[in-house]
């Protein structure tokens, strides 16, 4: 049985992630579970495409990904399941299926094709997503559920891009973190080790390899455990000390080899 991993922003709070796993449970008994994480901001799809590709590299091959972060949950939005090398994506066509490389396929969710009762129109996750994710686990194959369509046809992941300019390569801040790290778009494999960080008003960071290189209050340029660049503190907060935020542009000047 292939393993199912959860991404979702239904929070802790309520009883929504619990009836997830029950349903995954019923339809796939044993199915291994893992929780990538239920506090996506709610209804933040570019917080959720981030967290899924920052997860993906890492999941286990042949892995079904449930991600819903679904706010146009009843409207007339697809639902689909994307193939992505051994991988399956089941996800509400918002931006999250999108969000991952090397896809191959992509087919509807028809709830009537699936032999499903009619979702609801707040809880598809529970009524389509789960049934779906259960049923890839356990071999069923993604044409069974409907009507395959274009990769192109899939609504964009909203992620910017970084872009060169002339003062170097723009990056965009596109999360902050629980301990206030300002992660940017930009890989640190395409920075050179000598680049620096400009941001508000002409200041600049430094690129360091460990946090611990940095001196008492320094904001420093760090390559973190997703391989982004991003501004960072050392035992303290980032998104304090610099007021920057989600979305604000970061220069990195082009360094030397």
């Amino acid at each position: 049985m292939r393993p199912v991993a959860l991404l979702t922003d239904f929070g802790h709070a309520d009883h929504y992630v619990g009836v997830l796993h029950a349903v995954l449970e019923r339809e796939a008994p044993g199915v291994t579970r893992i929780d990538l994480g239920h506090g996506v901001k709610p209804g933040d799809i570019w917080d959720a495409c981030f967290q899924l590709r920052c997860a993906w590299p890492h999941l286990p091959a042949e892995c079904v990904v449930m991600a819903v972060v679904d706010p146009g949950v009843g409207t007339d939005r697809r639902a689909v399941v994307v193939s992505a090398g051994s991988r399956s994506l089941v996800a509400p066509d918002n931006g999250i299926a999108a969000a991952v490389s090397d896809m191959t396929s992509a087919v509807i969710l028809d709830w009537r094709r699936m032999d499903l009762e009619e979702p609801s129109k707040t809880f598809h996750a529970r009524d389509l997503f789960a049934p779906a994710t259960a049923l890839l686990a356990c071999g069923a194959e993604a044409l069974e559920f409907g009507d395959e369509v274009e990769i192109g046809s899939l609504q964009a992941c909203p992620l910017p891009e970084p872009e060169e300019s002339p003062s170097g390569l723009e990056a965009v801040i596109v999360h902050v973190d629980h301990f206030g790290n300002l992660v940017t778009n930009v890989r640190g494999s395409d920075a050179e080790p000598s680049a620096t960080a400009t941001w508000r008003a002409g200041r600049t960071s430094r690129r360091v390899g460990t946090y611990g290189e940095a001196q008492p209050d320094e904001v420093v340029l760090i390559e973190g455990s997703a391989g982004f660049l991003e501004l960072a503190l050392n035992c303290g907060s980032a998104a304090d000390a610099t007021g920057l935020e989600r979305g604000d542009t970061v220069v990195f000047s082009k360094g030397e080899r």
